[in-house]
């Protein structure tokens, strides 16, 4: 999700380690920005206009009939976040197969490519925490918002790196981690409101992914794919096995294994697996998640219509990979261009929405009304969004390159024969 969508160029033995080796895949690229686009409206509806993102069909009303619509996925973050992990395990896999760093680089390097924008994120946070802190609280009772008045509560104890490595990158949130299904205790892990920027949840989920590709892409054994896959089964971990598996065929490449109208197809039953899992659940899988089982993963946030997120979103994404047209479509530099912000709009959205937002609203309200106001403090969050993202990507350009020096191979010197 968060490395620059890139291609392996034809010599493998170098193209994980040199930048000028690998080719930009421009519509992943894309692919991944709208996903972040998806987040912050999402976000931005659930803020400022929870009713009109929960409606549903049978309530009757137009927001009701539009949610049984495709535009409706335009909000679906919580698909957008699967579709990172997909693109992850897929761009990850290459850079892992042909690099000829020792593994404690690569895990150093994803480290390092996760934590330093986390820290950056969570010191915006803090700082606009002092500026605007309890106005969401007031905002939520204008808005009639529960989820905005209930979020962004950092404790004044909370230190910003805790928050971005520890709770972001090593730990997770409660009932979000994968750690608590190794063990550790829920108790101890942070509550996702009381964190700087929420969104990191997923972090922590994104480098024990990567470690799951590095050990899939370094052993190249069939047997252990096949076990990785039934036990992540109902998991986050399986977007990122399917997007190793995707890579090892060269799916998102040249390699066109069906038409593109049956790519077409499957890409739209995805789509439509993600709009129905805001209305309903299978009976079979709310079984498959409520059914207690140690060695399997568990069923993320312990919701079926989030393991139907993560289906629907990994086969949307493998089918867009598949479809000639699409993939020509999305590949245009106007839109791949949101690439480079997709992970600097992932982590400054939400102090915005929660600070900037929220005071907008509350400074608005008395003077256009709650109703427009509402809709002033969402585009001004979206457009805030945006402007901070562009001052933001340097930070994520910088923490790139870091990551990418940490995992070129050591240089030894050759011995003088004369000596």
């Amino acid at each position: 999700m968060l490395d620059q969508v890139r291609e392996p160029a034809v010599a493998p033995s170098s193209a994980a380690d040199a930048k000028g080796d690998e080719r930009r895949i421009p519509y992943l690229d894309t692919l991944r920005g709208l996903a972040s686009v998806q987040v912050l409206l999402s976000h931005a509806m659930l803020a400022f206009f929870i009713g009109t993102f929960f409606a549903a069909p049978s309530s009757g009303t137009l927001a009701g009939y539009l949610a049984a619509t495709p535009l409706f996925f335009l909000l679906d973050g919580a698909s957008a976040v699967c579709i990172f992990f997909v693109l992850s395990g897929y761009v990850l896999t290459p850079v892992f197969t042909h690099s000829r760093a020792t593994n404690g680089a690569l895990i150093c390097s994803r480290f390092l490519r996760l934590a330093i924008p986390a820290i950056a994120g969570c010191a915006l946070s803090a700082f606009l925490f002092q500026i605007f802190g309890g106005d969401n609280q007031a905002a939520g009772t204008l808005a009639n918002s529960w989820w905005l008045s209930e979020n962004w509560r950092p404790p004044t104890s909370l230190w910003i790196f805790q928050d971005a490595i520890v709770n972001g990158v090593l730990l997770g949130f409660r009932d979000s981690s994968i750690v608590q299904w190794l063990g550790f205790p829920a108790a101890s892990l942070a509550p996702m409101p009381e964190s700087y920027v929420a969104p990191l949840w997923t972090l922590s989920i994104e480098f024990y992914g990567s470690l799951l590709v590095l050990l899939l892409a370094r052993v190249r054994s069939r047997t252990l794919l096949i076990l990785a896959t039934l036990v992540l089964c109902r998991s986050y971990l399986f977007c990122f096995v399917a997007g190793h598996i995707a890579a090892r065929f060269e799916l998102g490449g040249k390699r066109l294994l069906v038409s593109w109208p049956l790519a077409a197809l499957a890409a739209t039953l995805g789509l439509g697996v993600c709009l129905i899992s805001h209305f309903r659940s299978p009976h079979a899988l709310v079984y498959v998640c409520s059914v207690s089982l140690q060695f399997l993963a568990p069923c993320p946030l312990a919701k079926p219509d989030y393991l139907m997120r993560v289906y629907g979103a990994t086969l949307l994404t493998l089918g867009i990979m598949q479809c000639a047209p699409l993939r020509t479509f999305l590949q245009h530099r106007w839109l791949s261009a949101l690439g480079r912000l997709s992970f600097p709009i992932y982590l400054t959205h939400w102090p915005i929405i929660f600070g900037l937002g929220s005071f907008s609203l509350v400074m608005l309200a008395p003077w256009a009304g709650a109703p427009q106001a509402r809709l002033l403090a969402m585009i001004i969050s979206i457009v805030a969004t945006i402007v901070a993202a562009r001052c933001f990507e340097p930070i994520d350009q910088a923490a790139l390159r870091v990551a990418r020096s940490a995992r070129k191979p050591a240089i030894t010197p050759r011995a003088d024969p004369d000596q």
